[in-house]
């Protein structure tokens, strides 16, 4: 984990700080322009986190930013709950594409201290094919 200042310091607001989980802009959120329409109070979130480097917490924000989460299960899936999400994403990412998902875990692994969903980074560094089975995929 690293420190506030050093995660911070690079994020620029009209580009994605990592484009496999948090694809997103600040701006483009702030705007309401992304592909999918933001809802709140996850889109403030999302911003907040970024800017913070949370990376765990604005991850947590992304799945949830559509408004789709309803009973903690994602809308469109078959019945994933958002941390099976991430997961199953997360393998995804790892298996189809080795190059950017290998760079998302450097980024990662430079979360704040301060992030408040850990469990979300500790998913997205090593994700188990075991989490998304249990979910019935």
């Amino acid at each position: 984990m690293q420190s506030d200042s050093a995660t911070v310091s690079s994020i620029d607001g009209n580009h994605s700080v990592e484009p496999l989980f948090l694809e997103f802009s600040i701006q483009e959120v702030l705007t309401n322009t992304s592909w999918i329409p933001v809802v709140e109070p996850w889109a403030s979130q999302y911003v907040s986190a970024v800017r913070d480097g949370r990376y765990g917490d604005a991850v947590w924000a992304r799945y949830h930013i559509a408004g789709d989460v309803h009973d903690g299960i994602v809308g469109g899936t078959t019945n994933m709950t958002v941390l099976q999400s991430i997961e199953e994403d997360a393998l995804s990412y790892k298996l189809n594409d080795p190059e950017d998902y290998a760079k998302a875990q450097e980024f990662y692994a430079q979360t704040s201290d301060r992030d408040g969903h850990k469990d979300v980074i500790e998913i997205i560094l090593r994700p188990s094919s075991e989490g998304v089975l249990k979910s019935g995929l």
